[in-house]
């Protein structure tokens, strides 16, 4: 669906209402959805604010415009005066309501003098308030949920949900808060929904939470803790309606803002370390601050790429190989001796040219670079950070050329800007210190995975096209020491990625359950290995399995991937489907199992996955509520029983069977008719032994001619490769047919007629 369509639908029912006295509500349907609260702004160490006439209003204005990438608005400028020692500024606050998208944007031009503070205030706070809204039931029947994102790991780590009233703590951090979604508990999150979410300068400003007596009040605006706002400053909020849930509107509004930011997913797109099998090294694989025994590193990975029967395409190497100096920072990133005696440029010839992906951290205060490129320092946290000069990040970037570099992942994120002072008072250093390095990974062609991200970083990504993908997930070692925390239910944070344009990535994993000598404890285990793999492949990022030579199970990896080691992906990543997420919030933040969807798209014809493990209870799944039409079901562990799928035949997902130690997987497909005297009807399944049975990595085409008497699917994989692929024919029943591609292409045809299934 274009963004006009998507406006067009929803353009009556949402609306921002502006009085005369600057104030402005947020309707929906003609309900109040966001009221405003106070504007303001602290300057010379005091609040000046509506609340109190300190900042008054002195005219309205109305204008019209157009913007290059979402097309014309009309605008209600709200013109207020600020007196500072006697000298007047003027501060404009605007709200633009966009004619081709179904999303209002709040503006805040801070006026033509530098605002500068002795006494800042704390970094959790906001220095600038518009807009603001304050958080409050609206009336006897308003039964309202939020979630929203918080943390490491694209807001993973304290994303939280609730009931959306006074008493809700929306915003734990400022700093670490991302977008807050708004919808109806009464339709289950299937139908009205809002996105309140930063629109500009990701890295400078916050969402926060304020408590006056009695009340609650979301705020936005710059860092409290910025020590300066330069002249000509613009703040932006845009608040994105949907009306058709939760899933569909955070993808509605992930359009929007890529578009808003000239987003280009052709990186994602062609990046080979998200598109094909690799191997990892970090926090949960084997070999993380560990070898072969007697061995040292380098003879280690040249083992695993020699030893484990698998079509890797890249190795990752993490933390381990590289100079650290005070605070464990990185001094410097160039390979230890100790564990690359040969230096990486002899480690890549060794591997046979294999790409390599590597792992950074933050910078040390020690760091050699300082010596010759200019760093912002900070020697209270012992660290550093290269200030926005291109040519640092691209004299890195072009020297681990030479050794095979194709990502560079940048991890610790948040502690680079939560423990550094100068991002937290240096209100442009942040973003040009992404910026940097993302034109520099432009300019070598190097793609950039981000770890222990926060919010913030994910939404700065927009302007980073460079950037591919992000970790959602909590460190797989976590789960493998302690089985109960599920490291690898990544549903939510899903979905906040994959919006913005990037891949989520479940991290490393086991492929078999028990590990002897790994870097972990004695009682170190993988509980569900099919599990792991599973999210991995249907996440639509990086599938990377992190095994011992010896413990690696070949055929369960494989499960994943084409015979050439290409990654067989659905269209979107696995998320949570809006009934559990309604439910998170009905039940004060409890989740209530795993339950989640994604699809592929051939030839306009849709096939969807359903999952679910460590479910709560039972749920009842309707093909609506995974935006299916009617057709036919199968379980991945009986091929043998296909179903029918409708509104009449909805799937029991049952938390008995669905618990902790299980995942249940269901494939639906649409059931087509053919045009002969008994009317055959057929169902393409796809492939019995993937976890994505149906992949435009696998299917190129399905046809069926004029006469309806016969489909034709398109396969494609490695020479010579067979394929199972399974057809349900009401006269032939479930049939499972091995296609034997061609030796010199890689192809093949399934020919599906009402008497026969032949590939050829």
């Amino acid at each position: 669906m274009y963004l006009k369509d998507v406006f067009d639908e929803s353009k009556n029912k949402a609306k921002v209402l502006i009085d005369q006295n600057g104030g402005y509500n947020v309707t929906i349907n003609d309900q109040i959805w966001l009221r405003s609260a106070r504007t303001g702004i602290y300057v010379d160490d005091q609040w000046y604010s509506t609340d109190n006439q300190s900042l008054t209003l002195v005219d309205r204005l109305t204008v019209q415009g157009i913007d290059p990438n979402l097309g014309s608005w009309n605008e209600t400028q709200l013109i207020y005066r600020l007196v500072r020692q006697q000298v007047p500024t003027t501060i404009v606050a605007r709200i633009r309501q966009w004619n081709i998208i179904s999303a209002f944007t709040f503006y805040f031009d801070t006026g033509d003098k530098m605002l500068t503070d002795k006494i800042a205030l704390d970094m959790e706070q906001v220095r600038t308030v518009f807009p603001s809204f304050h958080i409050e039931k609206t009336g006897m029947n308003d039964e309202r949920g939020y979630f929203t994102f918080g943390g490491a790991m694209v807001g993973e780590g304290d994303k939280h949900a609730g009931h959306w009233n006074s008493s809700a703590k929306v915003i734990k951090s400022g700093m670490q808060s991302g977008p807050v979604v708004l919808f109806n508990l009464n339709q289950r999150g299937e139908g009205d929904m809002i996105v309140i979410s930063p629109f500009s300068h990701f890295m400078a400003t916050s969402l926060s939470q304020r408590s006056p007596v009695s009340d609650s009040i979301l705020e936005y605006g710059v860092i409290g803790s910025m020590s300066t706002i330069p002249a000509n400053y613009t703040q932006s909020l845009t608040v994105f309606y949907s009306p058709r849930g939760i899933n569909v509107g955070m993808r509605e509004w992930g359009e929007t803002m890529q578009r808003a930011f000239n987003r280009t997913n052709q990186n994602r797109l062609n990046d080979l370390t998200i598109n094909y099998l690799g191997y990892y090294t970090d926090n949960g694989g084997y070999y993380y601050y560990n070898t072969e025994q007697g061995m040292n590193y380098e003879a280690t990975m040249i083992n695993v790429a020699h030893q484990i029967p698998l079509p890797f395409h890249y190795i990752q190497l993490d933390s381990w190989w590289y100079f650290k100096g005070i605070g464990g920072g990185v001094s410097q990133w160039t390979a230890r001796p100790d564990v690359f005696p040969d230096g990486l440029v002899s480690l890549h010839r060794r591997l046979e040219n294999i790409p390599l992906a590597a792992h950074n951290r933050y910078w040390a205060y020690d760091t050699v670079y300082k010596q010759k490129y200019a760093f912002a320092l900070d020697a209270g946290n012992g660290k550093a950070l290269p200030i926005g000069n291109d040519s640092f990040w691209l004299d890195l970037f072009l020297d681990a050329r030479n050794w095979g570099l194709v990502l560079y992942e940048q991890d610790w994120l948040n502690v680079q800007t939560l423990e550094f002072l100068p991002t937290r008072t240096n209100i442009d250093l942040g973003e040009q210190w992404l910026k940097s390095m993302g034109r520099a990974a432009e300019r070598v062609g190097m793609n950039i995975q981000y770890c222990m991200s926060l919010p913030r970083h994910i939404l700065q990504a927009l302007e980073i096209p460079r950037v591919t993908h992000a970790r959602a997930s909590d460190d797989y070692a976590v789960h493998l020491k302690d089985s109960h925390k599920s490291q690898w239910n990544i549903g939510i944070s899903s979905m906040f990625a994959d919006a913005i344009g990037l891949a989520p990535f479940k991290d490393v994993l086991w492929s078999t359950s028990e590990q002897p000598g790994s870097p972990y404890s004695s009682s170190a285990v993988e509980v569900l290995p099919e599990r792991e793999i599973l999210i991995a492949t249907l996440s639509t990022g990086p599938v990377g399995p992190g095994d011992a030579i010896n413990y690696t199970n070949v055929e369960r990896i494989m499960k994943c991937c084409r015979k050439d080691g290409l990654i067989l992906k659905p269209d979107r990543p696995l998320t949570t489907i809006n009934t559990l997420v309604a439910d998170w919030a009905l039940y004060d933040g409890v989740i209530q199992g795993e339950l989640y969807s994604t699809e592929t798209t051939i030839n306009d014809r849709e096939f969807h996955i359903i999952f679910a493990s460590a479910m709560k209870r039972d749920y009842v799944v309707y093909p609506s509520m995974i935006g299916s039409e009617s057709g036919v079901i199968w379980s991945y562990d009986n091929t043998d029983v296909v179903s029918t799928f409708d509104d009449t035949h909805p799937l029991d997902v049952s938390a008995s069977k669905c618990g902790d130690l299980a995942i249940c997987v269901w494939y639906i497909s649409p059931l087509w008719q053919f045009n002969d005297p008994i009317h055959t009807k057929y169902a393409f399944l796809g492939e019995r032994n993937k976890w994505t049975a149906v992949s435009q990595q696998r299917i190129s085409y399905i046809t069926t001619n004029t006469e309806k008497t016969q489909t034709t699917i398109t396969v494609q994989g490695a020479k010579s490769e067979v394929v199972s692929l399974l057809v349900h024919h009401s006269s032939l029943h479930t049939v499972n047919v091995n296609c034997s591609l061609s030796t010199d292409q890689g192809r093949g045809q399934l020919v599906i007629t009402p008497t026969n299934i032949v590939c050829s």
